[in-house]
Formats: structure tokens, sequence, C-alpha cells
């Protein structure tokens, strides 16, 4: 007699797989057109942004935010700063108005920010509902990574621009880096998302 129990049968069908929304990021599974932009956004004395590595998808475009520093770092933590934080003070009034600010402006006049309050609110349906979609452009931080004088973190902008001008913004007062704007065009972010394909073929 054995001590231990059978094993339950395998079950025929694996957990429901579940997709994330259209709106919170790029796809995995589709190879997106490639637009190439290398910009510098801003320049202080000990800091610099950058944008690049735009990939454009059917939904939305995937880009990446690069902050470089110079100087003494002293207590100063990069990834605290571009990755939402620090923080044990991010609620405080001086910290919010000296912070990182970026984001978008459509042609249209919507505009999509990293300090823009959470779209899904108190609406359950806004994970749960693959039909639901934000009322409003969204600008959301994803993966990222660097040291302690380089970080890149990756961005998704939901949904694609519409053609015209698309204005993006950028301030960083606490950094010396005040608002500072750059327009570039549509129109190339539209076409290279018509050339995004399926990474599978259909079954």
């Amino acid at each position: 007699m054995d001590f231990f129990p059978d094993p339950p049968p395998p079950h025929e069908e694996g957990p429901e797989e579940h997709r994330a929304p259209v709106w919170s990021g790029a796809p995995d599974d589709v190879l997106p057109g490639v637009v190439p932009v290398e910009m510098l956004l801003a320049r202080s004395s000990s800091t610099a942004v950058l944008l690049t590595g735009f990939r454009a998808f059917p939904e939305g475009l995937a880009m990446n935010l690069g902050v470089r520093v110079r100087g003494p770092l002293g207590f100063r933590d990069l990834h605290a700063e571009v990755f939402d934080g620090p923080y044990h003070h991010d609620t405080g009034e001086q910290w919010q108005a000296e912070r990182l600010k970026w984001g978008f402006e459509f042609a249209d006049g919507r505009r999509a920010t990293n300090v823009d309050p959470p779209v899904w609110g108190d609406d359950d349906r806004a994970w749960n509902d693959e039909t639901w979609r934000p009322d409003r452009p969204v600008l959301s931080g994803q993966g990222g990574g660097g040291g302690p004088r380089s970080v890149d973190r990756d961005h998704w902008l939901w949904p694609l621009p519409p053609p015209g001008r698309l204005r993006v913004v950028l301030q960083w007062p606490q950094q010396g880096i005040a608002t500072t704007t750059h327009d570039l065009d549509a129109q190339p972010f539209l076409d290279a998302a018509a050339r995004a394909r399926p990474v599978w073929e259909p079954r």
C-alpha cells in the first residue's frame, strides 16, 4: 500500500490564457514597423533625456526613454526618478511639481502624459472586458533598467496618433530642465504601423 495518494488526473485543457488589454502595452506576437527617431529631448548641465527606438503596432507606439547623468551622484537614485518613484515621498507637493514629466499631444488636441491618473479607476471592465477602451489616450511605463548614470525605460502610447503633428513635451525642474517641445510628423508612425504583421501564421 502506497503512503501517498495517486496524483489527480491531468486536465484536458490548461488554464484560460489572459491577454493584456491592447491599451496597456505592446503586443508580444506582432512584428512592429520601426521608425528611426533619434531625439535629444532635453539637456541640463547634469541630465540628458533621449527618445529613441520607436516601434509601431496597429494599436499604438512603443518607444524608449533614456536618461543619462554626469557629475557628482551623491544620493541620487536615478532608477527611482525614472520609474515613478521615489515612493517614500511621491505624494509630496514639491516633488510632484519638480519630477520628470513628459507626454504627447495629438493633432486633435488629445494628450497623454506619464503623470495622468490611472484610466481604469474603479471600472472592473478595464481588465476583464476585452472590448473596454479608455476614453482618452494612455502613456504607460513598461520595463527597463540600467545603472547609476544611465537608465532606459520602455513606454507605450495608445492609441496610434491621428495624421498631422505629434508633439512631444517634457519638463524636469528638479534637474534644471524647463518645458521643452518637439514636433514630429505622425505619418511615418502610421506608415510603420501598416507594415506591422503577426509573428505567427493563423491556425
